[in-house]
């Protein structure tokens, strides 16, 4: 029986994923020993208690749970610091460790013959590989282009489109890649990181390098240009979109091990049932997402100037230093068209007739979901690879509109209820749907049988099978 380990980064955008991937290999046949950190082990523990629906998880699952390296009181929003502990914590020798002391408790048959690794934990796992004798694959949770980016910048610096830290200087319009469009300068993914996370993103390309799969929770079609060029040096294989099967194939019943660190407020649904079709805004900005208390008030009073009803994710810690920021009045005001929740079941969410539009941080997770379910977005990109998945939602695939931080830095009030009556009153926003009902149907269409990701996703699976056969 093939038995893979699946470690994912540790980060809600990261498991999420992965963890669908998980079930995926199950259905064809694998064991699965899924890796999370004992701290997110403990989150995810907590948030879904209460869920009956996860009591009796598949025995093919199994969870296990390693230190990330850091104390329980420290921050893990801070990802430079988290992959800095890691780097000792999940290293090519603790991985190495974690392998021998699995297959030293299971039998012939059940001895781990896979690694599927997260993308920023790649570098030396070729030779742990190697030394097991298993399968290796890298797989990363972005798309094709933020992978590509990061493989190719050494090139960039050598060619002088990049100064030697990775660091842009200048505010300019480059093309960094010949199959990726026009970026602003700073919208490089490592910008936020620094000069460590643009080495660590050269290092990481030097790997994948030797790694023969490099599974992309992307769709071939969404990115064909990055991917065709790509494959030259690095075996890319898009297998996406990883959502949950239900909202792929019509399947009533949920097959899911919780791996969400917040508990889903399910009666947003019932609330969601009650309005009219296409007439909710949408608006959550991720798991890691920090507004200051201005910003925040500014975004509630263009939801109150829209007349709309709103669904509305206001996480507890969303607000910088500050447990609201609601400005006096708002709920009043707003009265029944307003749900505000912590945490919401997002696919089901967008795959509600009820909902007209996402407001959303660009996120991957959440731009793939939105095509998915065929919703337009407003973007309002946070940081990392969202600013270049912004770029790709309103200028290659046209299902969005962005919107526009003042001189201030803030998306003020008028900005967002005058982009949210064009997205949903005007002609352009007419042409936004037509878009994004388009890639709705190339995306679904990836994952059935004859489909780019199902390809792929196969001609793995059947290379790791035939290794053990």
């Amino acid at each position: 029986m093939p038995h893979a380990i699946l470690i994912p980064l540790p980060a809600q955008g990261h498991i999420n994923p992965m963890m669908q991937l998980a079930w995926k290999l199950v259905s064809d046949g694998f064991l699965i020993t899924f890796v999370n950190t004992d701290f997110n082990h403990q989150r995810i523990l907590q948030a879904n208690r209460k869920n009956k629906a996860l009591e009796g998880s598949c025995d093919m699952i199994r969870m296990i749970s390693v230190p990330d390296g850091l104390p329980p009181e420290n921050s893990r929003k801070d990802f430079v610091t988290l992959l800095q502990a890691l780097e000792n914590s999940l290293g090519p020798s603790a991985i190495h460790n974690l392998i021998q002391d699995i297959n030293r408790k299971e039998n012939e048959d059940h001895k781990v013959t896979c690694i599927i690794a997260d993308y920023w934990f790649c570098c030396g796992l070729h030779d742990v590989a190697k030394l097991h004798h298993v399968s290796l694959a890298a797989y990363h949770a972005s798309p094709a282009y933020i992978c590509a980016i990061r493989c190719f910048s050494s090139r960039l610096v050598s060619l002088g489109i990049l100064p030697s830290d990775g660091i842009p200087k200048e505010d300019k319009i480059v093309r960094y890649l010949p199959s990726m469009p026009l970026l602003h300068s700073r919208s490089v993914p490592w910008l936020f990181g620094g000069e460590y996370m643009f080495r660590l993103g050269i290092r990481i390309g030097e790997a994948l390098r030797q790694i023969k799969w490099v599974l992309i929770n992307s769709v071939y079609e969404l990115e064909a240009p990055v991917v065709d060029d790509f494959l030259k040096e690095v075996g890319a294989y898009p297998i996406g979109p990883l959502i949950p099967y239900e909202f792929m194939n019509g399947e009533t019943t949920r097959r899911k091990i919780g791996t969400s660190f917040w508990a889903d407020e399910v009666d947003c649904l019932q609330w969601l049932d009650k309005q009219a079709a296409q007439s909710v805004i949408y608006v959550s900005f991720g798991s890691i997402a920090i507004f200051s208390e201005r910003q925040v008030e500014e975004l509630a009073l263009g939801l109150q100037a829209t007349r709309r009803p709103f669904l509305w994710v206001v996480r507890s810690d969303l607000v910088d230093g500050a447990k609201s920021a609601l400005p006096p009045g708002f709920l009043e005001h707003v009265g029944q068209r307003c749900c505000i929740v912590s945490w919401a079941p997002q696919a089901s969410v967008l795959s509600h007739p009820s909902v007209a539009c996402y407001v959303t941080h660009c996120g991957w997770n959440s731009v793939e979901e939105s095509i998915t379910m065929g919703v337009p977005m407003l973007c309002w990109a946070y940081f990392a690879d969202q600013f270049i998945n912004r770029t790709y939602i309103v200028d290659v695939w046209k299902v969005g509109l962005p919107l526009n931080a003042n001189k201030d830095g803030i998306i003020d009030k008028m900005e967002f209820s005058n982009a949210i009556e064009k997205l949903l009153e005007k002609e352009e926003g007419v042409t936004i749907r037509k878009e994004v009902n388009k890639w709705k149907k190339i995306v679904r269409d990836a994952v059935h049988e004859g489909g780019s990701s199902f390809n792929n996703y196969n001609l793995f699976v059947d290379a790791v099978k035939n290794i053990i056969d």
